[in-house]
């Protein structure tokens, strides 16, 4: 009987290494085709799976900016959104005009990130992110100074009961 665990492990010992154009990292069978005008960069093939895989970190690519040519001008732009049901990333530009664009395209209009900035405070704002999400409050009540409660529906205690 043969032991899976080794058969898996030499099917990706040999992984192919990608390098992104533009990018400060290289990456491990993890790409759609790049349209590289760099010879040394070798071509990734892609299944139909892919796109699922790649959607666990789309809300990662939220704020990263673009530069895409529209005619004979650039446009920088935002993305500001990405929706997981549909894999499509939100780019909004300069001029207001946005666009919903695939992996594939984005990735062709990225402006390469800054490797001044740490993945910690990277990691830390998408937490952040998720937390404000998921504590949306009902209603608001404040608490006064003098005890008494400034909310919509509450009563304001009276010192002299």
């Amino acid at each position: 009987m043969e032991d899976k665990s080794n058969v898996d492990f030499i099917e990706s010992s040999s992984a192919e290494v990608f390098e992104i154009p533009g990018e400060p990292a290289i990456v491990i069978n993890g790409l759609p085709p790049l349209i590289s005008r760099d010879a040394d960069t070798l071509p990734c093939a892609v299944t139909d799976s892919q796109p699922q895989k790649l959607a666990v970190f789309g809300e990662w690519l939220e704020g990263r900016e673009v530069r895409k040519l529209f005619g004979d001008r650039f446009f920088s732009g935002e993305v500001t959104q990405f929706d997981k049901e549909m894999g499509w990333y939100r780019v909004v530009y300069e001029d207001g005009d946005s666009e919903d664009l695939e992996w594939h395209e984005l990735m062709e209009v990225l402006v390469p990130l800054d490797v001044n900035i740490p993945l910690k405070t990277l990691a830390i704002k998408i937490i952040k992110k998720r937390q404000k999400s998921a504590q949306k409050p009902t209603s608001k009540v404040r608490t006064r100074r003098n005890g008494s409660h400034d909310g919509k529906g509450k009563e304001k205690e009276n010192d002299a009961s």
